[in-house]
């Protein structure tokens, strides 16, 4: 089907032309199709009609168009739940012999929000090990479970010491390797840290069966 073309008068001015097509005119169609007349009067009275056909396409494109690689999905709104929570042990339960379970990661997405219900269920980690700070613990966790634990889901056995801070000033504290309970106990707010190794250095003959190396020294 040829496709009309659209030209005025003689005389009208040219700026004002149209040019009549269907989506499948030609080059060819175009150049042989029909002449349509149309009064000047009409064809420069105003329309916004072109304005009406062109938000049409756009949003026509809009919503055909795939998403790229490089656009953000619409973020999903998720609900965390204030009716349950979870407490988790560690080691056996999500870590075994220094690995990750690997159902613990299926676990853990569920928990953040990746199930049926798309709600996110609060949780902690406990464990009765300690020495390290718990953001420390938690850096470990974290590439094991390979999501992010925050501190603040981390209790450790010595983290409750934590709330008598302001209430001791003397602290001694046991366990842990080398320097890292002072570490621990000062990043609680202790003042005056003691650990068994300040003993030895003091009196070296209350732990005959204990000498400290030199790098302990």
């Amino acid at each position: 089907m040829s496709a009309p073309s659209l030209v005025l008068p003689t005389g009208t001015s040219s700026r004002y032309a149209r040019r009549l097509s269907s989506t499948e005119a030609t080059q060819e169609t175009m150049r042989l199709g029909p002449t349509v007349m149309v009064p000047p009067k009409h064809l420069m009275a105003p329309s916004d009609a072109s304005e009406i056909a062109t938000s049409m396409e756009v949003a026509r494109h809009r919503v055909e168009a795939p998403q790229t690689p490089g656009t953000p999905p619409t973020p999903v709104e998720v609900t965390t739940t204030d009716k349950y929570a979870f407490a988790f042990d560690i080691d056996g339960v999500l870590i075994r012999g220094g690995k990750v379970i690997p159902e613990a990661i299926q676990a853990m997405k569920a928990l953040n929000g990746e199930n049926e219900y798309g709600i996110k269920i609060p949780y902690i980690f406990v464990t009765n090990g300690g020495g390290k700070t718990e953001a420390e613990r938690c850096v470990q966790l974290s590439q094991q479970l390979e999501m992010e634990v925050s501190p603040g889901q981390f209790i450790c056995g010595h983290t409750p010491m934590r709330e008598m801070a302001e209430k001791y000033n003397t602290v001694l504290v046991v366990g842990g390797e080398g320097e890292q309970c002072r570490i621990v106990a000062e990043g609680y707010g202790f003042k005056d840290v003691v650990t068994p190794g300040d003993i030895i250095k003091d009196n070296a003959d209350t732990t005959p069966f204990r000498k400290l190396t030199a790098e302990e020294m």
